[in-house]
């Protein structure tokens, strides 16, 4: 495995005292671990500072040795997402999204469309002006049709207000979420609904501990 590609920042784990490990979503090898070297000092620091859940990076691979992971030669931000960084409750989004995506794709295998559609939601994340409270809902929605397990397809039933939710994200834009009513703890519940469909259908239980804070930062009515 070498070569250039684009990495959707997952998870990063340190790794030794001058390395990490980095899971990402990349648009030829799919979901994968990668080894950075970060040195130690303030380049270090920097390196860091560009690896947070979501951030899109143009880099470039060195085999590992055999049985190891591939190492990231270097990379460069392939996007400035100023506002998820600066934003609480758009960078508390991302770190759920990028928890949800980290946790429930297992596979390790190249899927170009869903890349596509993991990298231009970074980016609709980014440029929404309004009614991204309600982005997260969408993303699962979606992600949940792009992964094969469209709610719509398999008839799925939700209990009350999160039947309404689910109705109303099938047929809204990102463009056009503002105009959702929906408060905090309805989009509670309806993630909470969202995470039960998807575990029955992948075969374990999804935590997504983000999901707590997430509630927290953006109210809970």
């Amino acid at each position: 495995m070498s070569g250039k590609l684009q990495i959707v920042v997952l998870h990063t784990l340190k790794y030794r005292d001058t390395s990490l490990i980095l899971q990402g979503y990349s648009n030829i090898y799919g979901k994968h671990s990668f080894i950075v070297r970060t040195g130690k000092g303030k380049s270090s620091k920097a390196m860091i500072s560009q690896l947070h859940p979501l951030d899109i990076i143009d880099a470039e691979l060195v085999p590992g040795g055999k049985g190891e992971m591939p190492v990231i030669k270097e990379f460069t931000p392939a996007y400035r997402l100023e506002a998820i960084r600066c934003n609480m409750d758009k960078c508390s989004i991302a770190m759920f999204i990028s928890e949800l995506i980290y946790r429930t794709i297992k596979e390790v295998e190249s899927d170009p469309d869903l890349y596509r559609f993991i990298r231009d939601s970074v980016l609709q994340l980014e440029n929404l002006g309004s009614g991204f409270a309600n982005f997260h809902p969408w993303f699962v929605v979606e992600m949940c049709k792009k992964t094969g397990y469209d709610p719509v397809l398999s008839e799925a039933e939700f209990p009350g207000k999160s039947s309404e939710i689910l109705a109303a994200l099938l047929n809204t834009d990102t463009e056009c979420l503002s105009s959702l009513r929906i408060n905090g703890k309805e989009r509670y519940i309806f993630i909470k609904d969202m995470l039960n469909y998807l575990s029955n259908h992948i075969g374990y239980t999804l935590e997504i501990k983000s999901l707590e804070v997430l509630h927290q930062v953006l109210g809970q009515e």
